[in-house]
């Protein structure tokens, strides 16, 4: 799973525990576009697991930049599509403050008041990714998102996201050469 092995130096993580029927996320140090496709792989897996119901705790978070925001997006509605739910819990004043701003917090469901954490249940901790074509696919992914949220999200991001395209556009896809064995029936041999 992306994000799995641990990044010396950082602290920035996830603390991923299970319930009976829900996946607990816990943000702790900094959401950012290195710990977005983390989160996203996570999610992802843990659906094809069969988990349908995220809580993200927020409890621990220092902050968040557009793109762990514009993640949110993408995986509640990947998730609703589901019939799960996911939400974020123990949301600081600060952070309700960015979800707003960039038109977030109507997209994602919120939980107010305290949701308490078990500390003791098993967890295991994931670890910012270090793919940068992962980064950058899901700094696009959310950006694009985000502009569904607010009007204003278009000034703030439209050039950006113009740039990351002509970025993208320029990575070269790897071909393998013809006549290799690419791996299917046809160009299997019988010993």
């Amino acid at each position: 799973m992306a994000g799995s092995n641990p990044q010396p130096g950082t602290g920035t993580r996830l603390r991923v525990s299970r319930a009976e029927d829900a996946v607990l996320v816990q943000v702790i140090g900094l959401g950012n576009m290195f710990l977005a496709p983390t989160l996203q792989a996570l999610v992802e897996s843990e659906l094809r697991s069969g988990f349908l119901n995220f809580v993200i705790d927020l409890t621990q978070c220092d902050g968040m930049d557009s793109t762990f925001m514009g993640t949110f997006i993408g995986l509640s509605t990947t998730v609703k599509r589901q019939y799960g739910w996911f939400c974020l819990v123990n949301v600081s004043d600060e952070n309700r403050r960015l979800l707003k701003m960039l038109g977030v917090m109507h997209m994602v469901s919120l939980h107010d008041g305290h949701f308490p954490v078990d500390e003791t249940a098993a967890a295991t901790t994931l670890y910012p990714t270090t793919d940068p074509y992962a980064r950058q696919k899901q700094i696009h992914s959310a950006h694009k998102l985000l502009l569904d949220a607010d009007s204003e999200n278009e000034k703030r991001f439209g050039p950006f996201i113009k740039a990351l395209e002509a970025e993208m556009a320029e990575i070269p896809t790897i071909v393998p050469p013809a006549g290799k064995n690419d791996g299917s029936a046809a160009n299997h041999k019988d010993s």
